[in-house]
């Protein structure tokens, strides 16, 4: 278990050290500043676009279809096929830490990014909402906030879990990136095409959140969901630590 913290630290700090990573959490912070601002300049003249209570919600919307699935790619490009192309793998080996432990540590600070990166969307969208537009601290659905949250994350490390699967083909990180903004558009795009698509495929539940916020879903409809993703995040993991562990470092 030390180790296994250790190697979650480590990986944690490298993934701190890139630049790319500080950018997506500056702009994780800035753009919903920007787009509160923009709105209140625009409301006079529109009077359509508002900073409402809903906005940490439809923040949320942006983020999880845009914004934390190119963090997680440019974030697994670097875990996984930068690695290997660099032969950083093996020296990260060569620590008191087995492949497993290195692997679950990989996959640790990936999800524990991801949970950040949230918070801080969170925090600053709220902050938005009570400073700039119609909500107050007392009027604010801390509980609802907090199942759209925390659905957004299982979606999100779910359906990264996908791509760690499929960046152990790749021994080059831009051709894993470049594969897996493809990807995922086509999972996007394939339930229009391809009827029943959506209902097997994690791509699908970037919008999860909206279940967990509706309030005439079963609870039997998000329990067999919520089982979905995790069985779909279990499966994903365990397929990419069996490739992890056959390649060469």
């Amino acid at each position: 278990m030390t180790s296994l913290q250790a190697g979650t630290r480590n990986e944690l700090l490298l993934m701190l050290y890139r630049r790319k990573t500080l950018f997506f959490f500056l702009a994780s912070a800035l753009v919903p500043i920007f787009l509160a601002v923009s709105f209140n300049a625009l409301q006079s003249t529109i009077g359509l676009l508002t900073v409402s209570q809903s906005f940490p919600i439809q923040m949320l919307e942006l983020y999880t279809m845009f914004m934390i699935p190119l963090f997680f790619f440019l974030a697994i490009s670097d875990l996984f096929p930068q690695e290997i192309s660099s032969r950083t793998l093996k020296l990260a080996l060569l620590r008191p830490i087995s492949r497993f432990g290195a692997f679950a540590a990989k996959i640790l600070a990936l999800g524990a990014a991801i949970a950040a990166l949230l918070v801080l969307l969170a925090v600053v969208t709220l902050a938005c909402s009570v400073l700039m537009g119609s909500a107050g601290m007392a009027t604010i659905d801390w509980f609802g906030y907090g199942k759209a949250y925390a659905a957004g994350f299982l979606s999100m490390w779910a359906l990264s879990s996908v791509f760690v699967f499929v960046s152990q083909f790749f021994r080059s990180a831009n051709g894993f990136l470049v594969f897996a903004i493809v990807l995922y558009a086509a999972a996007k795009f394939a339930p229009f095409f391809v009827k029943g698509f959506s209902a097997f495929s994690l791509a699908s539940y970037t919008d999860w959140y909206l279940l967990w916020l509706s309030h005439s879903v079963s609870s039997g409809k998000l329990m067999t969901s919520l089982l979905f993703v995790l069985s779909g995040f279990m499966l994903f993991i365990t397929l990419g630590y069996m490739m992890f562990d056959r390649k060469e470092a």
